[in-house]
């Protein structure tokens, strides 16, 4: 689904984006449990990621992910500006 909602993003952007986080954090309140992030992918770009953890198989599952991440997102994470 990923794709077609953001098809300069590929399946391999998303998964090399995800092993080569660079911050993320559990969302509250979600059942399975995500995690947002933002990941560079294979070019540098920065991608943000919403995944979800499938606890029985451990795997992960790539829910959403577009570049250039969400400025709400950068902020979250803690990539906002910082006053000086």
């Amino acid at each position: 689904r990923v794709t077609e909602r953001h098809p300069d993003v590929s399946k391999d952007d998303a998964r090399f984006a995800w092993e080569h986080v660079k911050r993320s954090m559990p969302r509250l309140g979600t059942e399975p449990p995500e995690f947002v992030g933002i990941g560079l992918d294979s070019r540098g770009r920065a991608i943000e990621l919403v995944v979800v953890l499938n606890e029985s198989t451990g795997d992960w599952l790539i829910k959403h992910a577009q570049t250039p991440p969400q400025e709400r997102i950068k902020r979250e994470l803690g990539f906002g500006r910082r006053k000086s």
